[in-house]
């Protein structure tokens, strides 16, 4: 019909019913305002009204450094959402609403690969344009020094690897450099620092580690018969890094003979031992002639004759019967046979009814200037003449570079070998062939035996000379007094490093393989 209908409030009025009428309401759904905010990329529509009840679809762009992996999504109005993939749908929506979007920074994975160590952490999550850092621990046997890195913004500074501005996926690759296998070489990989000594006129104590010294040309035994002699690498001053562990004994390391040996001072099973020797002799029981010098003897009546070496001497007595009861109990093939130990028996003027100076008393005690050269001057130039050097007092256990006597292939130092160590005749030297581990006095006996002749005097005998222990000052005395024996010798060159580091918790370990032990050196 024609009646009238109007609205006021929730009420309806129709008016002029005249008939019968059908009435229509039609509604309109509420509109509501939907705000879209976003942080790292872009999002359309940006503002729309949505009708009560209906949803809204919105596309989002993604900034380079951002990605749509698990963003952070809330409606103040508390209307649902969905992702699905760059397509954001608001749902249901009953209220004006402001919705706001944060996209995450991309993340990528780093990874890193470590040969000879390992790496803290291995991988990690990098934000898109940041940095991060790993530490790089080296293997038993692997150094960080000379390290070499590959992959796209990696380096590596000391331990700490970095990676900057990572804006994808990467790996780093750290090769670390293996360290030498051999002993000798193992020694001089860890001690970087060379210096070469020149003044021996003075004690020299300085406490150091990583540093090795050395001498070569003609104050060093020519082996190879060139002129030239070979290069010595030894320990000097208070060295805090120069212990080995072998044969379950504590050692420290002399020096990197010229045969490539690495000569040993006895400790003791106790690295803490303030007895490092291994028995109270004298150097010999007589001392009435200038053969009890000699580590061995033969007759009197000239040197040639004292150089017989038909006699071992009352020190060398003892120190083969322990080298018997241990080295020899499965570590002899460790032992180099072509490494000299020299009992220089060189001078000027021998005699057996007046005093005369060997030439070991003549460097170490008059010239300050040691030599490693069996029979050198002190300017380095060998004794000649009759009783001048001679092979017979280089004791070996091979003819090869030797005088081939030694069955057991072991002696004493030189006083020429602790000159170069830091020691000075009749003054405090006190440096690491004084010391054990704990740093007090390695013997207290106090003092032990060298190998090297002092003089001859017609009226006291034979003098060798010896050290006292308690300072570590060189002196002179009569070989029949009873001192104690504390014996050296030198593993093979082709001895390998096993272990540690050359300190006195983590001593140098050695092993040998199948053809070491066949050799000579």
């Amino acid at each position: 019909g024609n009646a009238e209908g109007s609205i006021e409030g929730n009420k309806i009025k129709i008016d002029k019913v005249v008939r019968d009428q059908t009435c229509t309401l039609t509604t309109e759904k509420i509109n509501y305002n939907l705000t879209m905010n976003i942080t790292g990329g872009t999002i359309k529509p940006s503002n729309v009204m949505v009708a009560h009840g209906d949803s809204k679809e919105f596309v989002i762009t993604v900034n380079t450094s951002y990605t749509l992996d698990n963003p952070t999504i809330t409606c103040t109005g508390g209307a649902s959402h969905t992702l699905n993939g760059s397509t954001l749908t608001i749902n249901n929506v009953k209220s004006n609403q402001t919705c706001s979007v944060a996209l995450k920074k991309a993340t990528y994975t780093v990874s890193v690969n470590v040969t000879g160590g390992n790496s803290n952490p291995t991988s990690a999550l990098v934000e898109h344009g940041s940095s991060r850092t790993f530490t790089i621990t080296p293997s038993e046997g692997y150094a960080l020094e000379g390290a070499t890195v590959s992959g796209s913004g990696c380096s590596l500074s000391g331990s700490i690897l970095t990676t900057s501005n990572v804006t994808s996926n990467r790996t780093c690759v750290v090769v670390l450099k293996e360290l030498p296998k051999l002993l000798k070489d193992r020694i001089l990989a860890d001690h970087t620092t060379r210096l070469t000594r020149t003044n021996f006129s003075s004690a020299f104590i300085e406490e150091n580690t990583k540093t090795i010294y050395t001498e070569s040309g003609k104050w060093t035994e020519d082996l190879n018969n060139d002129g030239v002699g070979e290069t010595v690498y030894y320990f000097a001053g208070n060295a805090l890094d120069n212990w080995v562990y072998f044969a379950d004994i504590y050692w420290r390391v002399i020096r990197i003979n010229e045969d490539g040996s690495v000569r040993l001072l006895y400790v003791g099973p106790d690295k803490n031992t303030e007895a490092g020797y291994i028995g109270i002799s004298a150097y010999n029981t007589a001392k009435d002639n200038p053969i009890h010098v000699g580590y061995m003897y033969g007759s009197t009546g000239s040197v040639s004759n004292n150089r017989n070496n038909t006699t071992n001497s009352t020190t060398k007595r003892v120190i083969d019967q322990w080298y018997i009861n241990t080295i020899s109990q499965g570590y002899d093939s460790y032992v180099s046979r072509t490494a000299i130990y020299c009992n220089d028996r060189a001078n000027v003027n021998y005699s057996t009814t007046a005093q005369f100076y060997y030439a070991s008393q003549l460097r170490v005690d008059k010239a300050d200037r040691p030599s490693y050269k069996c029979g050198n001057d002190a300017n380095g130039n060998l004794y000649s003449g009759t009783n001048g050097a001679d092979v017979a007092d280089k004791f070996t256990a091979s003819t090869t570079t030797g005088n081939g006597k030694l069955s057991n292939p072991a002696a004493l130092m030189t006083a020429d070998e602790l000159s170069f160590a830091g020691a000075i005749y009749s003054s405090r030297a006190k440096a690491y062939y004084v010391y054990n581990a704990a740093g007090t006095s390695v013997i207290k006996t106090p003092y032990w035996w060298t190998m090297s002749p002092y003089y001859y005097n017609t009226f006291n005998g034979a003098g060798m000379f010896f050290i006292d222990g308690s300072n570590g000052t060189i002196a002179l005395n009569y070989v029949g007094t009873e001192y104690a024996v504390r014996p050296v010798l030198s593993l093979k060159s082709c001895v390998k490093w096993q272990s540690g580091d050359g300190t006195s918790d983590k001593p140098y370990k050695v092993s040998i393989d199948s053809t070491c032990e066949k050799l000579e050196n």
